[in-house]
C-alpha cells in the first residue's frame, strides 16, 4: 500500500491558478531593505527634506504611534484619500489616539527591516514621496500561522516639509480588492500550450516506463518534486523506486484530465487537472484497478526555449 501511495503521487502535477478559491501565493516573498533609514537621504535639498519628514511618518507615527506629535510633520488640512479616513489632522490625530488607542512606544527605535511593514523603497520626485512596505496577509483572516506577502505603498505630497495629502491602495471594508491585470501570455501562446501539452505527456510516460534520465529530464535543473530537488536527486528518487518494485508489481498508466493551462508570464504558467492512477487491464485479462486519484498543479518554465517543470506538490489543498 506504501508503495501504490507514492506511485500515484508521481501521477500528480500541480500549479495555483488565479482564479481558483484554493490560490497560493506565486510571487517572490516581499523583502524589506537592510537599511532602511538610508533610503530617505537625498542630494538635492528639497527632496531630502521631504524625505526626512516621510521618515519621521513611517517612524515616530506609524511604528511608535507619537501620534500626538503629528502636527509636526502632517499639515492642518492633510487631504486623505484613503477611503475609511477623512481629512483633517486633528481628526488623525484623534482616531489614532482616541478610536484606535495607539500607545506610543518610548523610547522610539530606527526602521528595521524585520518590521512587520519593512520598508522596501523609497522614491521622491517634485513635492512627492511614496515609501514602498512589506505586507503580511493571512490566507485566511484571523489565522497568521499561514500567510504571503505583497507590497503596500504610501505617497504624499508636501508642502514646506509637511505632508499636506495622501494616498494608498486602501479599500472598504467588504470591497473586493481589484482584480489584478492579466499576466502577458507569451507571443507563441498555441505552440506553448502545444509544448506544455507534450511536456506532460512525456513526464508520465517516463514514470509509467521507469526511466529515470527521460523523468529527470522534463523538470529544470533545480527543479522540485515533494521536497527531492535537483535532476541527481530526482533520477535516484525514480531509480530507488523501480528497482524496490518488485517482479510481480504491476504496470502502471498515469491519466490527467479536465486540465487547464494559465500563464503567468511569457515563460512561466501554471497547469491543473485532475488525475488517476490505474494498473494496466485489458478484455480477457485481469481487470484495471484505480490505485489512487487526486488533483494536482505544476509550475512550469521556459528554459532556452524548453517548458520543463520547476516545481510539483503532489498534495496541494483540495477543494
Amino acid at each position: 500500500m506504501k508503495l501504490a501511495a507514492l506511485l500515484a503521487a508521481t501521477a500528480a502535477v500541480a500549479l495555483a491558478t488565479p482564479a481558483h478559491a484554493q490560490m497560493r501565493a506565486l510571487n517572490e516573498p516581499v523583502v524589506g531593505h537592510p537599511d532602511p533609514e538610508s533610503l530617505f537621504v537625498d542630494d538635492d535639498p528639497v527632496l531630502h527634506r521631504n524625505k526626512q519628514a516621510a521618515l519621521h511618518i513611517q517612524r515616530e507615527l506609524l511604528k511608535c504611534g507619537h501620534w500626538a506629535d503629528a502636527g509636526n510633520w502632517l499639515t492642518d488640512q492633510y487631504i486623505q484619500h484613503n477611503p475609511v479616513a477623512a481629512s483633517g489632522l486633528e481628526g488623525v490625530i484623534y482616531y489614532f489616539t482616541e478610536v484606535a488607542q495607539v500607545e506610543p512606544i518610548e523610547p522610539c527605535p530606527a526602521l528595521s527591516p524585520d518590521d512587520p511593514n519593512a520598508v522596501v523603497a523609497v522614491i521622491a520626485e517634485d513635492d512627492y514621496v511614496t515609501i514602498l512596505t512589506r505586507r503580511i496577509v493571512p490566507y485566511v483572516a484571523g489565522d497568521m500561522s499561514d500567510t504571503y506577502t505583497t507590497t503596500w505603498f504610501d505617497t504624499w505630497r508636501f508642502v514646506d516639509g509637511k505632508a499636506d495629502q495622501h494616498w494608498d491602495p486602501a479599500t472598504l471594508p467588504g470591497t473586493p480588492a481589484p482584480a489584478p491585470a492579466p499576466a502577458a501570455a507569451p507571443e507563441d501562446e498555441e505552440q506553448a500550450r502545444a509544448d506544455i501539452e507534450d511536456l506532460m505527456w512525456r513526464y508520465v510516460r517516463a514514470i509509467d516506463s521507469w526511466d529515470a534520465d527521460a523523468y529527470a529530464q522534463v523538470f529544470t535543473e533545480d527543479g522540485t518534486f515533494m521536497g527531492t530537488t535537483g535532476r541527481d536527486a530526482l533520477r535516484e528518487m525514480v531509480t530507488g523506486m523501480a528497482e524496490n518494485r518488485g517482479p510481480d508489481a504491476p504496470h502502471l498508466h498515469h491519466f490527467m484530465a479536465n486540465q487547464t493551462i494559465d500563464f503567468t508570464g511569457p515563460d512561466s504558467a501554471v497547469v491543473n487537472y485532475y488525475w488517476q492512477t490505474v494498473t494496466r487491464g485489458s478484455p480477457g485479462a485481469d481487470a484495471p484497478r484505480m490505485l489512487a486519484a487526486g488533483q494536482g498543479r505544476d509550475e512550469v518554465v521556459r528554459v532556452d526555449g524548453e517548458w520543463l517543470i520547476a516545481n510539483r506538490d503532489v498534495a496541494p489543498e483540495e477543494g
